[in-house]
């Protein structure tokens, strides 16, 4: 395998990852973390922002590291 395609296929499994975390973070299937936060912060308001600014930011950093492959893949 070369160090192009290593490269890429290591790209691949961060974007995956981002993405999974963007999903998760996203108040859907997360009860225990999310009760505990807002055990933390004492607000369910607070806690909801805390996921939610959380979820952007992984479908945010999904977008900017999957850029570049799209762009390669559709010249």
């Amino acid at each position: 395998m070369s160090l192009v395609e290593l490269k890429k296929k290591q790209k691949k499994i961060v974007t995956t990852s981002l993405l999974i975390l963007a999903t998760f973070f996203n108040p859907l299937g997360f009860d225990v973390l999310f009760a505990l936060v807002m055990k933390w912060t004492g607000s369910y308001w607070v806690t909801d922002a805390i996921f939610y600014s959380i979820s952007i930011l992984f479908f945010t950093l999904y977008f900017y590291f999957s850029k570049d492959e799209r762009r390669k893949t559709n010249n």
